[in-house]
């Protein structure tokens, strides 16, 4: 299981941070996500990059390589 942080409004999820600003601003994206291996460590950088838990959560998601999904259902 793989973890992301995601708005839960836009439902988009965070591909970076920046810190330019003295408030950090995420970067959200459809197609995009920062992918972590465990739920601690998404923890850390949802804390890392001061993410606001009103605005983010933290969510498990599946990666599917396209490629080998077609090649996996034609086996069958």
């Amino acid at each position: 299981m793989m973890y992301a942080i995601r708005h839960t409004r836009t439902k988009k999820f965070v591909y970076g941070t920046d810190k330019r600003y003295s408030k950090f601003r995420q970067r959200t994206s459809d197609e995009q996500a920062l992918l972590f291996e465990s739920y601690f460590t998404a923890h850390v950088a949802f804390n890392d990059r001061r993410v606001s838990n009103k605005l983010y959560e933290i969510v498990p998601v599946e990666l599917i390589v396209k490629g080998e999904e077609r090649e996996h259902e034609s086996s069958n």
